[in-house]
C-alpha cells in the first residue's frame, strides 16, 4: 500500500502527519540517518498550504533509525520508477509523500485512507495521531530520557511531553526504585 512508508516513518519518529506530508527529499539526509522538519503541510479553506512547523521547536533535526532509511530508500526508488513508467520524470517539488502527479497529498483524504486501512487490517483502531503517541510511548518505557523524547516530538518543552505522557511514569518509577534498590543492597552487603 501507498501509505506503508509514510506510516513506518511516522512510528519510526513520532512526526505529525502534516510534517510527514510536508517533507521534501531535500530534508532527508539518507547517509546521515537525518531528517529535518523545515515545513508542514495543512488543509485550510483555500486549499492545502505548506507553513513553517507548529513551534519553533517543532523545526527540528530526528535521527532515523536504520528500519526507516531502508524504508525510505526502497520508496524513493519506486517512487522515481513509478513516475518514470508513467512518463512523467522527476518532479521537482521533491515531496517525498505525494500524488503520482507530485502534487501534495490531501491530508484530510490521507487521514480517510489511513482509517480505512486500520479497518480493513481489524486491529485496534488508531488514529494516524496515535502513531505519534505510540512512538512517544514506546521510547519512554525503553528508558530513553524525556528530553531526547521531547526534542523528537518537537514539543515547546519537556514538561510539555511529561504531562502528556504522564501514564508511562508510573512503570517507570517502579523500575527506578528497583534499580536503587539494588544500588542500595550492594551498599549494604558491601
Amino acid at each position: 500500500t501507498r501509505l506503508y512508508a509514510p506510516v513506518f516513518l511516522a512510528l519510526a519518529t513520532g512526526l505529525r502527519r502534516g510534517e510527514v506530508l510536508g517533507l521534501r527529499w531535500r530534508d532527508i539526509d539518507l547517509a546521515a540517518a537525518t531528517l529535518s522538519v523545515v515545513q508542514s503541510l495543512e488543509q485550510t479553506d483555500a486549499g492545502l498550504r505548506f507553513k513553517a512547523p507548529k513551534t519553533r521547536r517543532s523545526q527540528r533535526t530526528v535521527a532515523l533509525p536504520k528500519s526507516a532509511v531502508e524504508i525510505l530508500q526502497g520508496h524513493k526508488v519506486s517512487q522515481l520508477k513509478e513516475r518514470m513508467l508513467l512518463g512523467l520524470g522527476k518532479d521537482d517539488r521533491g515531496l517525498v509523500f505525494a500524488e503520482i502527479t507530485g502534487d501534495p497529498v490531501n491530508p484530510d483524504n490521507f487521514t480517510r485512507k489511513f482509517t480505512r486501512l486500520v479497518k480493513r487490517a481489524d486491529v485496534r483502531p488508531i488514529t494516524f495521531h496515535g502513531l505519534r503517541h505510540t512512538h512517544a510511548t514506546n521510547l519512554l518505557r525503553a528508558n530513553v530520557h524525556p528530553k531526547i523524547v521531547s526534542e523528537r516530538l518537537g514539543h515547546a518543552s519537556v514538561s510539555i511531553t511529561l504531562d502528556l505522557y504522564s501514564h508511562v511514569v508510573p512503570g517507570m518509577q517502579e523500575d527506578a526504585a528497583a534499580r536503587i534498590d539494588r544500588e542500595l543492597r550492594k551498599v549494604l552487603e558491601g
